[in-house]
This record gives C-alpha cells, structure tokens and sequence, in this order.
C-alpha cells in the first residue's frame, strides 16, 4: 500500500490546483482560521504541520511578515515546491519530519497552525501530538487548526461526504479526481468528530478551547496554553 508520503511526492506539482478544487471554501477557512488569532498576540515564532506547498504559510505570511515560520511537512518532494515557491525568503525553514517526534525545543513557539493535516494520523497518535504540541508552545500560546473530521453519527457522517462530492464538482473535480481522494481515504485517514478533539485538547492541559468555524467535515479548532498565574 502506497504510503502518504509517497501519495504526496506523487502529487506535489499539482497539489494547490487539486486542493482548490477539492475542499469547498478553501479560502474562507483560511480566513476564519487566522480572524479568531488573539489580537494581543503578535507571534515572533510560528510553526506549519504538514505544511503541503505552503498554502497556509504563504497567508501566514501575509499576516505575520515579520515572525520566523517553520513549515514542517513529510514529503521531501513537497517541501521542494514549498521552498520554490518562498525563494528567496529567509523568514521560512523547512523541516522534513512526521507528526511522531517533533524535533524543537519545549516552549519554542508563539503559534502552531495546521491545515487538512492531523486526519493523515491515528487517534492515539493524534493525542501524542497534541502533547507535543502543548509543550512546544510557550505560556498564552495558541494552537488553531483547520482539519477533516467525522460526524457524531455515520449518517451525518455519509452526508457529509455526498455534499463534499457535490460540492467538489462544482469546484472543477473529475470523477478521476474524486477516485483519487477517495482511495487515499480509504487508505490513510482517520476523520475523528469534534468533539473527540476538544476532550483531547482539554486533557493534554489547554484551557481554553473552541470550534470558531465548521463545514460539512472541515473544521477550525482553537486552543490556548493558558498562562502561569492566569485565571
């Protein structure tokens, strides 16, 4: 079986024009996943998950120019497309890593964001990451990610995925295109429902935590390291 490593080397050229075409308000998710930021935060050090050719990371860009971003993906060939696409930008690194063992000091980071990624990854290894995580953020640090998940029950859940295919269409997907997602679904994604993530985030030790926007599967969770002394 083909691992995600090798599905996303196989598609790196093409990953941005089959996602646009894939995920229904791509860029609305984007949006709404940076709008609930804190305004007090001014992050100096981001960090990407899997991060793709850099979608997020270039928005992030667009609203931190200043913060140093680690884009992190597993893919040597879409972190080739990733740094093709910031030439020349000496405020991006780039990490060949998986969500296993994430290779930085405790408390690094003011942001940690991620886009369409952790379903890639099982439910105990998503309850490690977010371990990892919470201790790679400094105090008032802020987790937010826009992911795929599952709905409460598999009727919701079947729904979800016929609006998806519907909706897909009308982007410009081809039936070839949708067999492609598809059978990377089979094979490698574990959608899990919200509010399993909410509980797990709540247990690593976050104390603030909330879905600020939702479509069919996609999701944008929020949570924050709460501060010593705050209340």
């Amino acid at each position: 079986m083909q691992t995600v490593e090798a599905f996303y080397d196989q598609l790196s050229t093409r990953y941005t024009e089959l996602i646009s075409k894939c995920v229904p308000r791509y860029e609305e998710l984007f949006y709404n996943l940076f709008h609930y930021i804190p305004n007090n935060l001014h992050p100096r050090q981001i960090i990407d998950l899997g991060c793709g050719t850099g979608n997020l990371t270039a928005v992030a860009l667009q609203h931190y120019p200043d913060a140093d971003i680690h884009a992190l993906d597993i893919s040597a060939d879409i972190l080739t497309e990733c740094r093709q696409r910031f030439l020349g930008n000496n405020n991006v690194y780039y990490h060949q890593q998986n969500f296993s063992h994430l290779k930085f000091e405790p408390e690094s980071f003011d942001l940690i964001i991620s886009s369409i990624a952790i379903h890639h990854i099982t439910d105990e290894e998503k309850a490690i990451l977010y371990q990892q995580v919470y201790a790679l953020l400094k105090p008032g640090g802020l987790f937010v990610f826009a992911d795929q998940t599952k709905g409460i029950t598999e009727e919701i859940y079947h729904k979800h995925i016929l609006r998806w295919k519907e909706e897909a269409f009308k982007l410009g997907s081809t039936e070839e295109n949708w067999q492609l997602w598809m059978l990377h679904q089979d094979a490698h994604d574990h959608h899990t429902p919200v509010g399993w993530h909410l509980k797990q985030l709540e247990a690593v030790g976050f104390n603030e935590v909330d879905v600020i926007w939702k479509n069919m599967l996609w999701a944008v969770i929020w949570s924050r390291k709460q501060c010593p002394g705050a209340y």
